[in-house]
């Protein structure tokens, strides 16, 4: 099954295959969940484990709430996350051993991971990740490389999902509220500016 998404200006496209099992690494944070919700309205029944890494940002704090909140809305049953990775790593680092603890220990024949574009304006910012601009590995999807975080609150107030701005933490340095200084917050905020919506986020 094949469902695309977006604005004319950047579209996704999902190819699910019902005999196949899927994982999805889901931070607690904004694009996680609006993939989540993109990858159940293409396919509500698909066999779907999500997978969260315990990093200091208190994601495993969010994780299961964003599936509560799914299950309720889709009136299907997901499992809870299962913690994954190296929270002590170097952080890019963690994503990389998130990925081979789920493909050596759990059966998972494709993996999305909700990595998107850096601002141009905002690359050269201290704290800028490095993110892959492409998936080496057949097995892992990045359905959101090619957009930037503007492109992916669109598809949110166009899939009318605006319950996850309030559901959802985003800041890297603490579990609850913004620091308002990491490079996480900073796109956050860039990217609402930019369309001139108003962020309700609380967490």
């Amino acid at each position: 099954m094949e469902e695309n998404f977006g604005s004319n200006k950047q579209k996704i496209s999902l190819e699910i295959f019902s005999d196949k099992k899927y994982g999805i690494l889901l931070s607690g944070g904004l694009d996680s969940a609006i993939l989540l919700h993109l990858i159940l309205k293409a396919n509500r029944n698909i066999d779907l484990q999500c997978f969260t890494i315990p990093k200091r940002d208190g994601a495993i704090l969010y994780a299961n709430p964003v599936i509560d909140y799914f299950n309720k809305q889709f009136k299907i049953n997901l499992p809870k996350t299962i913690k994954v990775g190296d929270p002590t790593a170097h952080h890019r680092q963690q994503s990389v051993t998130a990925v081979k603890d789920i493909f050596q220990k759990y059966p998972v024949d494709f993996l999305f991971i909700a990595i998107n574009k850096n601002p141009p304006e905002l690359d050269d910012l201290d704290g800028a990740p490095k993110r892959a601009t492409k998936s080496d590995d057949p097995k892992i999807i990045f359905p959101f490389v090619d957009l930037l975080k503007t492109d992916i609150l669109e598809i949110l107030y166009d899939e009318d999902i605006e319950d996850l701005i309030e559901l959802t933490h985003t800041c890297t340095e603490q579990t609850k509220g913004r620091c308002n200084r990491c490079w996480q917050c900073t796109e956050r905020s860039w990217a609402f500016s930019k369309l001139g919506k108003i962020d309700t986020g609380t967490r």
